[in-house]
């Protein structure tokens, strides 16, 4: 990773104490990979789970006196590796989009890539399967062929910072979208976990946690305007739970809702 954005994250991330920290995962496989890079190189556990749908979910024995690391998830407070784009900036957050406040040319890649290159991980053992699911994921391969590679730029300048570049450039100038596309197809990446009864299912991820997870925060997803957000961040900034600008000026909103 190119020590400027190195060196804009905070520096929690350098103690990753199972004593002291959880993971919580999100609905999708980029947050799932990157729980499982974190589980293998640091020992951690999967305590929470976010529902977009319906809010935070954690089992009690696993979190008890620990605290939450978000993964892949726009929390407005909290620890979080994290992908999105949002005009608010949490602190704690150890996103490449602190490197921005201008839509066009955020961060387009995932949260797995984030925590990949953050911990060094050596990719130039990779075949071209699991190189090939890092650009799927996410669709950080869309930019780099959308309306024939006119903001190409901003993917490279992305793998570039990421110190990926050289193992993932090649790759994408040998094949077209529908590689990508049917990839994420065959492999089945656009799958998404749900809880049901109190469990984690997903026909398509292997070794979830089997353990029974109880709702801790209600909330409510909805989308608003940029302007929308801005007053209700101004007059109630407890109530955002997760924040991201999925369009420009566009937000999808996780709302608090009473426990």
């Amino acid at each position: 990773m190119d020590k400027q954005l190195l060196n804009k994250f905070p520096t929690w991330y350098e103690d990753l104490n199972p004593n002291k920290y959880y993971l919580v995962l999100t609905n999708d496989f980029d947050s799932y990979y990157s729980c499982k890079v974190l589980m293998n190189k640091f020992n951690l556990e999967i305590g929470g789970f976010y529902s977009f749908d319906t809010g935070l979910y954690v089992n009690k024995e696993i979190t008890k006196g620990k605290e939450p690391i978000y993964v892949d998830l726009s929390v407005v407070n909290g620890k979080t590796f994290d992908n999105h784009f949002s005009f608010i900036r949490n602190p704690e957050s150890i996103n490449p989009n602190i490197m921005t406040d201008i839509y066009y040319k955020k961060y387009n890649g995932s949260t797995l890539a984030v925590v990949c290159s953050l911990f060094e991980r050596d990719i130039s053992k990779y075949s071209i399967k699991p190189l090939t699911t890092l650009l799927a994921i996410d669709g950080w391969y869309i930019g780099y062929y959308n309306k024939g590679g006119r903001y190409k730029d901003i993917n490279i300048y992305w793998y570039k910072m990421l110190g990926m570049d050289k193992y993932l450039l090649p790759l994408l100038e040998a094949n077209d979208n529908q590689f990508f596309v049917d990839h994420l197809k065959n492999y089945k990446l656009n799958s998404k976990i749900k809880i049901i009864d109190h469990h984690l299912q997903c026909n398509a991820m292997k070794n979830l946690p089997t353990c029974k997870f109880e709702l801790v925060q209600p909330v409510k997803n909805t989308f608003m305007s940029k302007s929308q957000v801005q007053s209700l961040y101004q007059d109630s900034p407890n109530s955002i739970f997760t924040l991201a600008e999925t369009y420009k000026n566009q937000y999808s909103v996780s709302i608090r809702k009473a426990v």
